[in-house]
C-alpha cells in the first residue's frame, strides 16, 4: 500500500499547490496588477482545478485512510473489459479500479477477484480466477 500512500502524498501536494496558486493569483487581481484579461480568470481556473481534484481523487483516498489502517476491505469479481495506457487502472463491469502498474498485472478479459478500498477503489489484490493455479508472477512471465 506504499503505493497509494505515496500517490495520496502527491495528490495533496498538487492540491496545495493549485489552492495557492489560486490565493496568490487572486491577492494579484485585488492589487489591480493583472495586465491581461484572460490572467484575470486565473483564480477560478485553479479553483475549479482543486475542488475537481478534491471531489474525484484526494478526498476519497482521503477518506480511506482509516480502511486501510484497519485492513478492512472489500471484494469484487468479474471479467476485466479495458486496462488503461499506463496499465494504473483498469474496468470490471463498468467500475474502474487502481491499482500498482508495477506489481498487478492483469489483462482484458480475465475473470478476477479484487480486493479493493471502499471509496477510491484502489486495488490491493487481484486474483485471476479463469487460471487460478497461476501465481500473479506465473502471468506476468507468460505475457
Amino acid at each position: 500500500m506504499r503505493y497509494f500512500l505515496v500517490n495520496l502524498a502527491i495528490h495533496a501536494v498538487l492540491l496545495g499547490v493549485l489552492i495557492l496558486m489560486a490565493c496568490v493569483t487572486a491577492a494579484r487581481n485585488k492589487k489591480r496588477k493583472t495586465k491581461s484579461v484572460l490572467f484575470y480568470f486565473l483564480p477560478l481556473v485553479f479553483a475549479v482545478l482543486a475542488i475537481l481534484d478534491l471531489t474525484l481523487i484526494t478526498g476519497p483516498r482521503l477518506m480511506d485512510i482509516s480502511g486501510i489502517a484497519s485492513k478492512s476491505f472489500y471484494y469484487d469479481t468479474g471479467e476485466i473489459t479495458d486496462v488503461s495506457y499506463f496499465k494504473n487502472y483498469f474496468f470490471v463491469d463498468g467500475k474502474c479500479y487502481y491499482m500498482n502498474p508495477m506489481r498487478l498485472k492483469v489483462k482484458v478479459g480475465d475473470t478476477v477477484r479484487i480486493k479493493h478500498t471502499r471509496y477510491s477503489l484502489f486495488t490491493s489484490e487481484v486474483i485471476n480466477i479463469t487460471n487460478p493455479e497461476a501465481t500473479p508472477e506465473e502471468t506476468a512471465a507468460k505475457q
